[in-house]
């Protein structure tokens, strides 16, 4: 970018240059006004010529800025679908996950019930517990056991 800046400035002081240095050439080696003026005519040519390469280089830039939005816009576009697709992944990445947690609670349960029925068979195996708590503790058991198989079920009817 600096570059294009420095050759564009050294473009303008060339130019600026040349315009002076014509303009005491002129005012030095042609002495009469009619002449002078006659010289001048020969060069609206050049400078209808420098008008329409002016126009052109108009024209051109505007064609080439359309390019460029046209191609920023299909950019966008194009944007918008990847972070469309983005978005529906994450979803599926964010059920998935979901679903995971709800799996390692139930995991989490299930090993809590199994750890309970285990010290229910522990306690009912016990010959010092009383004939009427291990009746209370068998019937902690079924529950617990049939927590357990609430629970297999609903994650056999997830699966399936």
């Amino acid at each position: 970018m600096k570059n294009i800046f420095n050759s564009f400035s050294l473009l303008i002081l060339v130019t600026i240059g040349l315009w002076m240095a014509s303009s005491f050439l002129i005012l030095f080696f042609i002495d009469d006004w009619t002449k002078r003026g006659a010289f001048g005519d020969l060069f609206g040519a050049v400078n209808a010529l420098f008008s329409g390469l002016a126009f052109a280089g108009l024209l051109y830039s505007i064609f080439q800025n359309k390019k460029q939005i046209l191609a920023q816009q299909e950019e966008l576009l194009l944007n918008r679908k990847e972070l469309l697709k983005s978005r529906k992944v994450q979803e599926k990445t964010e059920k998935a996950l979901e679903e995971q947690a709800q799996h390692l609670r139930d995991t989490a349960i299930l090993n809590g019930l199994n750890t309970l029925v285990s010290y229910f068979n522990f306690q009912i195996a016990d010959p010092n517990v009383s004939d009427e708590l291990r009746e209370q503790i068998k019937e902690k058991r079924k529950e617990a056991i049939r927590d357990i198989d609430i629970l297999i079920k609903r994650q056999h009817d997830d699966i399936y």
